[in-house]
């Protein structure tokens, strides 16, 4: 898990929202999507999930979990062909944090909700994971993830002295508890992020590109950590990962830029070299190139949403 420590700091969070449901059959509920994670845990009763692509809706039971990764519509149903209303037409009728819904038949009881990254859009390291991910936890494990929930959005609705770091902190834990979940479950399939840190050789590669962004990394130099040849490395890397290494590379250093372009401390130059690009110029295209704006206007970006609070 020491990689996904190190990953921790671009799943930064500001803010947690959760709905706790209940529901009679029959019931359905339609989610639209949202540029962040979703996520759910079914803690009563038996439910369907589908990503309304055509994929067969997959039956979750109590102890089981989902995570949207990118945030896509989809649905929760008692069955698999029950009717889903629009989750945005039953607001009306929450209760606090509460829902109730649907007819007279077999109670699911289900909490869920999103994250807000910080980022303002769900980290590209989530692209790395499938759009839904599903697993079951032990019952002890389902009382923690309750837990957590509970104490994190009550932070970001409630926030006092301390409330920052603690967001951070159960946030992290969150992610931790649940990606360890995923990762322990028959669920996972050894592909994607989670399959590569696992994978003993790509691991030694990613870890060193994480620790060091900065370096100047090459392809011979990536595959040298991972103790293969270049063309072995690069075919796996793009196998597990879907992303070729130096790609991915470019990205996590970008994803760094991001995160250090939140703290006025530093120069853009500053964080440019940081992270590994010789010029400032390179540094700028790429961050466009990426990001859609350059890193200068991206940093006002941040002080207009973010302005600094007046004499308390």
């Amino acid at each position: 898990m020491e990689l996904l420590q190190e990953a921790l700091p671009s799943l930064k969070i500001k803010e947690a929202a959760y709905t706790r449901v209940e529901a009679l059959a029959p019931w359905g509920l339609d989610f639209i999507p949202y540029h962040h994670t979703k996520f759910g845990i079914v803690s009563e009763g038996v439910c369907h999930i589908d990503l309304k692509n055509g994929e067969p809706p997959v039956r979750l039971a109590r102890g089981s979990c989902y995570l949207l990764t990118r945030g896509d519509a989809f649905r929760l149903r008692d069955a698999a062909l029950s009717h889903a209303t629009p989750f945005e037409h039953l607001l009306q009728h929450l209760q606090g944090r509460l829902l109730r819904w649907g007819g007279d038949g077999d109670k699911t009881t289900i909490i869920g909700g999103r994250f807000i990254f910080a980022s303002n859009r769900y980290p590209h390291l989530l692209d790395l994971l499938p759009p839904l991910i599903h697993f079951t936890v032990s019952e002890q494990e389902l009382r923690g993830l309750v837990s957590t929930i509970e104490l994190l959005g009550n932070e970001t609705s409630h926030p006092s002295s301390g409330s920052n770091i603690m967001v951070d902190r159960l946030a992290d834990l969150f992610f931790i508890q649940s990606l360890r979940a995923y990762w322990r479950s028959d669920a996972q399939q050894q592909v994607g992020w989670i399959g590569a840190v696992a994978d003993e050789k790509l691991s030694r590669a990613l870890g060193a590109m994480h620790k060091q962004p900065g370096h100047p990394w090459t392809l011979e130099t990536l595959a040298a950590q991972a103790g293969m040849s270049r063309a072995v490395f690069a075919a796996r890397f793009k196998t597990k990962l879907g992303i070729a290494p130096i790609a991915y590379l470019t990205r996590h250093r970008l994803q760094q830029a991001q995160q250090l372009l939140q703290h006025p401390s530093q120069s853009i130059a500053q964080i440019s070299a940081q992270v590994g690009y010789s010029s400032e110029a390179a540094f700028n295209k790429a961050f466009r190139r990426q990001f859609g704006v350059p890193p200068g206007a991206f940093r006002q970006q941040l002080t207009a949403s973010n302005p600094t609070p007046q004499g308390r």
